[in-house]
């Protein structure tokens, strides 16, 4: 199941998978998912995916919702042992 998004002008699709334990994140979500990786703060991320930072704060938000996490530390933590990230 797709559900279309719009952001900063932006489609996006959530990306669903077989395995239930997996949120669905969007291709947006999965690249500042990444980006959280890299210990990216929030002007970092708007800078390199040319986005607000207010839209890079909405995506942050949306990936702690969706896996879970307390904060964001604790969401690369939960990414990396669902295999959402690797580093």
């Amino acid at each position: 199941v797709a559900h279309g998004d719009f952001h900063d002008g932006l489609a996006e699709e959530d990306v669903t998978d077989d395995n239930p334990a997996r949120p669905a994140l969007s291709p947006r979500e999965a690249e500042v998912l990444a980006l959280l990786a890299e210990g990216a703060p929030n002007k970092v991320i708007a800078r390199r995916l040319n986005i607000s930072v207010h839209t890079a704060k909405f995506h942050v938000a949306a990936i702690l919702i969706k896996l879970g996490a307390a904060n964001r530390t604790d969401a690369i933590a939960i990414a990396m042992r669902q295999g959402l990230v690797l580093v």
